[in-house]
């Protein structure tokens, strides 16, 4: 059962990053101001990031935190639908994962406080929901466990 419940955790982390990821990446695009900045080398990722956050207008930060939920439900969605029992506990644990990498990120990474602050009370309600949706299909018998 563990084995199990550890699998899904992973699977819904690994969802919730890759659309998170995704997003980052076109989002970016849609902002000209940002056009200009080109990544020389793989090693040099990081201070590409630091760059992209030096310059980007409120905007994206906006869109960032819009993509972090949307990857968060859809992770907790992701580990709800694979886990037998305590959907929601283990979506929370997604959102949880997820909250943790921001954390590291935003030490790592200047951030706008507002971003910061904003993205505490991103990851934990929408892996919830992720969780509640999923239970809520389940009870109405739309979604088989």
């Amino acid at each position: 059962m563990w084995v199990r419940n550890t699998l899904s955790v992973l699977a819904g982390l690994a969802v919730a990053l890759t659309i998170i990821l995704l997003a980052i990446t076109a989002n970016k695009a849609w902002f000209d101001e940002l056009g200009h900045i080109e990544l020389a080398r793989k090693a040099d990722v990081f201070i590409y990031w630091q760059s992209v956050l030096k310059q980007a207008p409120d905007n994206f930060f906006i869109a960032l935190l819009i993509s972090c939920g949307i990857g968060a439900m859809i992770g907790g969605v992701t580990t709800a639908f694979l886990v037998k029992k305590a959907r929601q506990a283990y979506a929370i644990l997604v959102g949880a994962l997820l909250f943790s990498g921001a954390v590291i990120d935003i030490f790592i990474f200047k951030h706008p406080t507002w971003y910061q602050i904003s993205l505490i009370l991103i990851f934990f309600p929408c892996a919830w929901l992720g969780g509640k949706i999923v239970d809520v299909l389940i009870q109405n018998k739309i979604m088989h466990s």
